[in-house]
């Protein structure tokens, strides 16, 4: 009798389980797939996602190897691994405004994010963790410890303490802000190889750039041009073409990647001249942002408004630093360096929206539109070290992927038409995506008046 029961209880258990399991088997029909491990576009395909993992990727013509539970159209789309922001900022301490970005990410096809920086009264630990709960609505999370640089770094002492706070606490990266004494630089980089986290961040820009290239990724491309140029007085000599590609071997044989983050300093042309600015500041992306983040950016005196950047020396030394870092990009790509994409979302640069200028940017800099995209999603997963399970579409990879409404490989700027987003599993429709955008407006909205 008890064996019986037992048994009978056994069957249950297993069809309750099947059901489960099927419930979640959802499978993305005729869609066109760029799987982002070659330059090939895989047409009407069935991609079926079991769980939070890609199980099969197969021909519409072939009947379907797993049934699903669920079917979605995606005829005419385009389906991309999903982005990566390389140089992203959380700020404030606030997990509604956290939750927030989080939604501008998502309805702009991003999936993961590192986190350039502990700011000062957060704890990115904590929020990275948050992150990775079951039920949040939020990017995979990456993060840095505080910013690093001579105030806070003073002398070789400073350096290994600062490795062992990065140790205990778990951070991702250590990350370089400004220059540092020669020794305390040299000693950093000891410590943290010994403590197996990676350094990335600002050059040194008072030392040769070889010195830079011991750190695992440079977050900028003025960075590496200021190396070559008077960072006290701000003098920017023109850069040469043979001089850039001189450059660019040297970074190719180091390994280093580098984040160019071109949009954010090609933003400056427009604070500087009266009538782009104005135009500026009524972008319908406005409304996205925070109210202390507007005033800030959009205050005269203050920040790319400041007197300096106004002045004849400030606005000329832009112009070259941005003509120097576009000649840069397009010699670092040719050489093969691994360019990721990176916004530093400050000021106008909008969350999430501000990834597809910045792959605009490194588009017209002179790279294509495969490598751009390759730098927002394989390549940064390979930076990541989740190249086994996120960066392109492949079967048994995470299913973190956006569906888009046109080819991103025939314009760049079709990664701004985003239908969908599939995240850990969960799968966005544009619906979704949409409310979520409407959400942060109605806060932004709250916040002026």
């Amino acid at each position: 009798m008890y064996s019986k029961i037992r048994s009978t209880l056994l069957v249950a258990l297993l069809l309750l389980a099947g059901a489960r399991v099927q419930a979640q088997v959802v499978a993305f029909e005729n869609a066109n797939v760029i799987p982002m491990d070659s330059r090939i576009v895989l047409r009407h395909q069935r991609v079926i996602v079991e769980d939070d993992r890609i199980a099969a990727i197969e021909p519409m013509r072939q009947a379907p190897t797993i049934q699903a539970a669920r079917t979605i159209d995606c005829a005419g789309m385009y389906m991309i691994p999903g982005l990566v922001d390389t140089h992203y900022h959380q700020r404030g301490t606030d997990p509604r405004e956290y939750a927030l970005l989080y939604k501008l990410l998502l309805a702009n096809g991003i999936t993961t994010v590192v986190s350039m920086g502990e700011d000062e009264g957060q704890d990115t630990i904590a929020i990275r963790e948050q992150t990775r709960r079951a039920d949040a609505l939020a990017p995979h999370y990456y993060t840095a410890g505080p910013y690093l640089d001579a105030d806070n770094m003073k002398s070789p002492a400073d350096a290994v303490a600062m490795v062992r706070r990065h140790r205990e606490r778990g951070y991702d990266f250590i990350k370089v802000h400004g220059n540092l004494p020669p020794a305390v630089y040299a000693t950093l980089l000891d410590e943290a190889e010994q403590a197996g986290i990676p350094v990335i961040g600002h050059t040194q820009r008072l030392m040769p750039l070889a010195y830079s290239l011991r750190m695992t990724l440079i977050a900028h491309m003025e960075d590496i041009a200021m190396v070559f140029a008077d960072d006290t007085h701000f003098r920017i000599p023109p850069m040469k073409e043979a001089q850039a590609k001189a450059i660019a071997r040297q970074i190719k044989d180091s390994g280093i990647y580098v984040s160019p983050t071109l949009s954010i300093l090609a933003g400056i042309e427009d604070y500087t001249d009266d009538a782009r600015f104005a135009a500026l500041k009524q972008r319908p992306v406005t409304t996205y942002l925070s109210r202390a983040e507007y005033d800030n950016y959009t205050t005269e005196g203050k920040e790319y408004r400041s007197a300096f950047i106004l002045s004849h020396a400030g606005i000329d030394g832009v112009h070259q630093l941005i003509a120097n870092t576009r000649l840069l990009t397009r010699a670092l790509s040719a050489a093969g360096v691994p360019l990721l994409v990176g916004t530093d979302n400050f000021g106008m640069q909008i969350t999430g929206f501000s990834m597809h200028d910045e792959m605009l940017a490194m588009r017209r800099a002179g790279m294509s539109a495969f490598d751009v995209l390759n730098g927002a999603t394989a390549l940064s997963a390979r930076y990541l070290r989740r190249q086994a399970s996120s960066g392109t579409i492949g079967v048994g990879k995470q299913a973190d992927f956006v569906l888009l409404a046109h080819n991103p490989l025939d314009d760049i700027r079709h990664t701004r038409e985003v239908r969908g987003v599939m995240l850990k599993g969960r799968w966005l429709d544009q619906a979704t995506l949409d409310a979520g955008v409407r959400e942060v407006a109605a806060a932004r909205a709250l916040e002026r008046r």
